[in-house]
C-alpha cells in the first residue's frame, strides 16, 4: 500500500491530500513521473567516451471517482479538454506533520467513462503535463 518512503517513514494513501486548482478532491490514484533522455557519446573507438542529457518529459495519470469529476465537467461546459492548464498539488504528511508537496501543471488529455459492474465508478485520465515541481514549498 505504501509507495513513498522519506526519512524511513512509509507514506500511506491516508497521508495524501490532492488539490485541483486549490480545491481538495478525492483521487483514487495519481501517478506522475519525470524522465530525461540520456545518450552515450562515441568517438572512433568502440566504447563511449562521454554522455549527455537531453529533453525532460513529464507524464501523469489521475483516477477520479465519477461523482467528483462530473461537477468539473459541468463547470467546463461538459468538455474537460477545454479546461486550461491547472495546478494539481499532491501533499504527503508524515507523523511529525512535515509536508512533502509536489505540484503538477497539467490539463486533461482525454475524457470518457469506464462503466463496469464494480461499485463506485471511476475513470483514469491521461494528463498532458507541462511541468512537475517535486518537493516544493506549500
Amino acid at each position: 500500500m505504501s509507495t513513498v518512503i522519506r526519512n524511513r517513514k512509509a507514506y500511506d494513501s491516508a497521508d495524501v491530500e490532492v488539490t485541483f486548482n486549490g480545491v481538495s478532491i478525492e483521487v483514487v490514484e495519481i501517478t506522475y513521473d519525470t524522465e530525461q533522455e540520456h545518450q552515450l557519446n562515441h568517438t572512433l573507438k568502440s566504447k563511449a567516451t562521454s554522455w549527455s542529457r537531453g529533453k525532460i518529459t513529464p507524464t501523469a495519470t489521475m483516477t477520479v471517482m465519477m461523482h467528483d469529476i462530473v461537477p468539473v465537467e459541468q463547470a467546463a461546459g461538459g468538455n474537460l479538454l477545454n479546461i486550461a492548464p491547472f495546478d494539481i498539488n499532491v501533499t504527503f504528511i508524515n507523523e511529525f506533520n512535515v509536508p512533502v508537496n509536489d505540484t503538477i501543471v497539467a490539463k486533461f488529455q482525454n475524457q470518457g467513462r469506464d462503466v463496469t459492474g464494480d461499485m463506485g465508478l471511476n475513470k483514469q485520465y491521461t494528463l498532458f503535463v507541462l511541468d512537475i515541481d517535486h518537493n516544493n514549498p506549500i
